[in-house]
């Protein structure tokens, strides 16, 4: 069964607060009391109450629940003079409560539409921006940081004067050898010749075997029973309805069942496994020639009757110059350009700050060969 709780007002006129929602007229100053927002001391208005929370509510009576009663208050049409539920005529002008359509709630939403439409009307003045040049030097400073940064990075480390100390070169050639090879598996390959063949296990294939009960704990959730909590609904007169509602509360419940289940067996396959002989073509070793002028040749191959040229020969062509502390460098580069390298030519190498390959350059910048280090 529901209750009537005692809600409370606040005098829009000289701000006298929490006046009792059966005050009709404002204590303080005789406002009468209008559409006003009615509330909750404790705020229950707006929340959820469980069962034991509500030792704060301030309930009315049942006397007082009976003089307030449960409608909305109603507005007179003809004099707009607010009176309570159980008013049948009104208390100003004495018209009948038939005569009149206007509730509290009816007031109250034409009051929230009025004040909303006025608001959207008002023109809206944001005030001026106080302006810091802070920010302004900060971010000038950061564009110019980061032009010299992309200048810096988009330019090359350059060295001038690098001696060449040397030219190499050296092209290698891999042999393979055709060589027999005793293999197993479970075919014979194109071009094996079969030595031999076994039964043997090849694999275990899981097999039904039979069927067992097991006892298997499970859980489940059951309705154990339902605890009541409440909401509070503005009746529209100065008081609150305390409205019950009912929700489930679960428990688990556990239980053994019985389950039949499979139960497998491995069960050995066997297959032919083969023995055969094959050649297969097998790098073996490598013939290089080398030489530090530009005389450059592919190194003579001396094969033997089951011996071939493989076929992805390797060739190389670098320089060698001392930087300015005298350190030895190597660069790589392709074979017509290295032939346009000479010992003791001075040379200009411009590296990429960022990375990436390097060039010899001549006296104007101009890129000349690309190379990369050894």
């Amino acid at each position: 069964m529901s209750r009537i709780v005692m809600g409370y007002w606040d005098c829009p006129v000289c701000g006298n607060k929490g006046i009792a929602g059966n005050v009709m007229n404002c204590p303080s100053c005789g406002r009468a009391r209008g559409d006003v927002q009615f509330y909750m001391k404790d705020g229950a208005q707006d929340s959820t109450r469980e069962e034991n929370e509500r030792g704060d509510i301030e309930y009315l009576s049942e006397e007082q629940a009976k003089e307030i009663g449960k409608n909305p208050d109603w507005y007179c049409s003809f004099c707009n003079s607010l009176n309570r539920d159980n008013a049948a005529f009104c208390t100003n002008c004495g018209a009948t409560r038939e005569a009149s359509e206007s509730n509290y709630f009816d007031q109250l939403k034409k009051r929230k539409e009025a004040e909303a439409a006025e608001k959207a009307a008002q023109p809206q003045v944001r005030p001026p921006k106080t302006k810091s040049r802070a920010p302004v030097f900060l971010i000038a400073a950061l564009v110019l940081l980061a032009i010299f940064g992309i200048r810096y990075l988009s330019g090359n480390n350059t060295a001038s004067g690098m001696k060449v100390t040397g030219i190499q070169w050296s092209r290698t050639i891999p042999i393979e050898q055709n060589i027999e090879y005793t293999e197993s598996d479970w075919s014979v390959p194109a071009g094996g010749t079969l030595v031999s063949q076994k039964t043997e296990l090849h694999h275990y294939e899981q097999v039904l075997d039979h069927y067992e009960d097991v006892e298997v704990r499970k859980s489940r959730r059951v309705l154990d029973h339902y605890e009541t909590y409440y909401t509070y609904q503005d009746l529209g007169n100065g008081a609150f309805e305390e409205v019950p509602h009912e929700r489930p509360v679960y428990e688990t419940e556990y239980y053994t069942e019985t389950e039949s289940r499979p139960v497998y067996v491995p069960v050995p396959r066997y297959q032919t496994k083969y023995t055969y002989t094959i050649r297969r073509w097998t790098p073996t070793r490598e013939v290089t020639a080398s030489g530090g002028t530009h005389e450059t040749y592919w190194p003579e191959t001396q094969l033997a009757s089951d011996e071939r040229e493989g076929q992805n020969r390797r060739e190389s062509y670098t320089f060698t110059v001392a930087d300015e502390q005298g350190k030895a460098q190597v660069w790589q580069l392709a074979e017509s350009d290295w032939m346009a390298v000479n010992p003791d030519d001075s040379l200009t190498i411009s590296t990429p700050r960022t990375g990436g390959d390097s060039w010899i350059v001549d006296g104007q910048g101009n890129r000349i060969a690309q190379i990369r280090r050894r």
